[in-house]
């Protein structure tokens, strides 16, 4: 398996510690569908944190 980026300013995600996520055949990480609930959140919080979506001006602002 390919070996994810760490960047690092960015604190260790849980979901990656304990396993949760994986490299599908597209390329992209996802989150396993056993995943518990708290997992999931925290995966869909950090892709949006490191692949932010431009606003309908173009401009990502991140807090």
């Amino acid at each position: 398996m390919e070996k994810r980026e760490i960047y690092s300013d960015m604190p260790p995600q849980t979901f990656m510690q304990d396993g949760y996520e994986y490299l599908g055949e597209d390329g992209q990480w996802h989150i396993k569908d056993d995943a518990p609930e708290w997992a999931k959140k925290e995966f869909d919080e950090f892709n949006a944190m490191i692949n932010p979506i431009p606003d309908e001006d173009g401009l990502i602002i991140q807090g």
